[in-house]
């Protein structure tokens, strides 16, 4: 299965606002072992916006697996958002879990934790969506066409519409890793329900897609 890391910009505020940062493909080779490929670069990724590191204002982190947040140390001058529950657990994971979180990204952020719902700016809405890990949240953003949500927990479009021959095993779709079950399957559902545009966290699909409306 070919799942891709990314980092989203969010047009439109008076902010510079990115969604994650992605991770350097380097590290999943030398530190994990994976087979990966380099897409773009964070900063080349930046510099096609005209922007560098430094311009953002604000990194809304979904959460802090490594490849969600590998990057977030070059935006020296953004405040982190980040729900309290996530940032408690990421500093003192579960065994299970540990290696899923690398301190040295996330050490020595200037974060901003929050508890729970949250319009972090207007038209952008931070939702709860804890399965995954104890802290995910989705971001919800305004647009024409209505709410397009990144569902903040690692998913695929497969875990929101299985093919009909597994749709019976659907709860075993929802996020290949979580802290419950339960709880990430219920999400998955709430988030889709809410969803006019739904952009599964980790789907190669978006890979060639410059913008979403």
């Amino acid at each position: 299965m070919c799942v891709a890391a990314y980092s989203w910009y969010i047009e439109g505020s008076d902010k510079q606002i990115i969604v994650d940062t992605g991770l350097e493909a380097s590290f999943m080779r030398d530190s994990r072992g994976f087979p990966t490929q380099e897409i773009l670069s964070f900063e080349d990724s930046l510099a096609g916006l005209g922007l560098k590191p430094s311009d953002i204002d604000l990194v809304i982190q979904t959460h802090l697996h490594y490849e969600h947040c590998g990057n977030t140390f070059k935006c020296k001058n953004a405040k982190v958002v980040v729900q309290e529950d996530e940032l408690k657990f990421a500093l003192s994971p579960h065994p299970v879990m540990a290696n899923l979180y690398v301190k040295p990204f996330f050490r020595d952020l200037k974060f901003v934790t929050i508890r729970g719902p949250c319009e972090i700016v207007p038209g952008i809405d931070l939702i709860p969506a804890p399965g995954h890990t104890p802290g995910v949240h989705a971001v919800s953003v305004n647009t024409v066409q209505g709410k397009a949500i990144i569902s903040g927990f690692c998913s695929i479009k497969e875990n929101f519409e299985p093919p009909e021959e597994v749709r019976e095993m659907w709860p075993v779709l929802t996020p290949g890793t979580h802290t419950n079950a339960m709880d990430a399957f219920d999400s998955a559902l709430r988030i889709k329900g809410l969803a006019d545009i739904l952009i599964p966290q980790h789907d190669p699909s978006f890979v060639g897609i410059k913008s979403i409306p």
